[in-house]
C-alpha cells in the first residue's frame, strides 16, 4: 500500500547511494540558480530515498522542506504528491491517524484540480491506512472507489494497487479464497507493468493468504519470490515481512528452529527500520522460546 513518487533512474536500480549523490548534487544547483520548483523536486526526491532505506526521520525532513517550498509556490500537484509521501512514511511508522489525515489533504487537493491520478493514489493509501486501522468498511469504500477511478481513467497502477489491497481486506474479513483471487490479479498488474516494488508487496500479500487456506508450500514460493525480489530492489520492510513470512512457513511445517531464525531476521529488519511489527515478531520469538523449552523439560 505504500506509494511514492521518484523519477531518479537510480533509484529503480537500487544504486542509492548514487542517487543520493545526485540528487545532493542538483539540489546545489538549483538553489545557486533560485530555482525553487528544481530544489522542491530533488528533496522530495531524497525523501523517497531515504523512506526507502528505512531513514524515516530523514525522509520526514526533506518532505517537510519540500511541501514548505512547494506551498510558497502555489505547485499544487506538488503539494498533494509531497503529503502522499508524507502519509506512507506516517503509515510504516505506525502513525496512522497522521498518515489518514496527509491523504486526506492530499485527495482534497487532487479532487479540487481535477488531477484523478493523484486522486486514485490517494484513495488506495486511505484504504491501506483504514485496514491497518481495523475500519474495513471505510477501507472497502476507499477501494472500491479507487478501483473504480483508475479503470475509468485507465491508470493502471492504481488498479493494481487497488486490487492487493482489496487482497488485503479479503484476509482480514476471513475471505482468504477471495483474497487469493485478488492479490493474483494485482500481482500480474504490477509485474505486466513493471513495477518491482509493488510485486514484492503483492507477493508477502500473497504468501500470507496463501497460508491460510492451508498451502503453505506455495505460500513458500510467494515469500522466497518476494524475499528475492526485495532484496534485489533494497526494500528492507518487505524482506522482513518476507522473513515472518518464511517463519509462519517453517512453523506450520513443524521446523521451529528455521522458524525462529526466519523471525529473528524478521525482528532485526522491523527493529532497524522502527515499524510497530517488531513488538509483534518479538513475542512470537519468546513464545516461541518458552514452548521449545517447555517441551524439553
Amino acid at each position: 500500500m505504500l506509494w511514492a513518487y521518484c523519477n531518479g533512474v537510480h533509484r529503480g536500480q537500487s544504486r542509492y547511494q548514487q542517487a543520493v549523490d545526485h540528487l545532493r548534487q542538483a539540489l546545489a544547483l538549483f538553489k545557486s540558480a533560485g530555482d525553487r520548483t528544481g530544489q522542491a523536486r530533488a528533496l522530495g526526491n531524497l525523501g523517497i530515498i531515504h523512506n526507502h532505506l528505512g531513514r524515516h526521520q530523514e525522509a520526514i525532513g526533506y518532505y517537510r522542506q519540500a511541501l514548505a517550498i512547494y506551498g510558497e509556490t502555489g505547485n499544487r500537484i506538488g503539494m498533494a504528491n509531497t503529503l502522499t509521501n508524507l502519509g506512507v512514511n506516517d503509515e510504516r511508522q505506525g502513525r496512522y491517524y497522521l498518515a489518514a489525515r496527509h491523504h486526506r489533504q492530499a485527495l482534497a487537493i487532487a479532487a479540487d484540480i481535477g488531477a484523478r491520478d493523484l486522486e486514485c493514489i490517494a484513495l488506495v493509501n486511505l484504504g491501506g491506512v483504514g485496514l491497518r486501522q481495523g475500519q474495513y468498511r471505510e477501507a472497502a469504500d476507499h477501494l472500491h472507489q479507487a478501483l473504480a477511478v483508475s479503470r475509468e481513467t485507465g491508470y493502471r497502477d492504481a488498479e493494481a494497487e487497488a486490487l492487493a489491497r482489496t487482497g488485503d481486506l479479503c484476509l482480514r474479513q476471513g475471505h482468504p479464497d477471495e483474497a487469493v483471487r485478488h492479490l493474483r490479479q494485482g500481482l500480474a498488474l504490477h509485474r505486466e507493468i513493471g513495477n518491482p516494488s509493488n510485486e514484492a508487496d503483492a507477493l508477502n500479500s500473497l504468501g500470507e493468504a496463501l497460508l491460510a487456506i492451508g498451502q503453505p508450500d506455495h505460500a513458500h514460493t510467494e515469500y522466497a519470490a518476494a524475499l528475492a525480489l526485495a532484496a534485489h530492489t533494497g526494500q528492507k520492510y518487505q524482506q522482513a515481512r518476507a522473513h515472518h513470512g518464511l517463519g509462519q512457513v517453517s512453523h506450520a511445517d513443524g521446523d521451529p528452529s528455521q522458524a525462529r531464525r526466519h523471525w529473528q531476521e524478521a525482528l532485526t529488519l522491523f527493529t532497524e527500520l522502527g515499524t510497530p511489527e517488531a513488538g509483534q515478531v518479538r513475542t512470537q520469538l519468546a513464545a516461541a522460546h518458552d514452548g521449545y523449552h517447555g517441551k524439553q523439560m
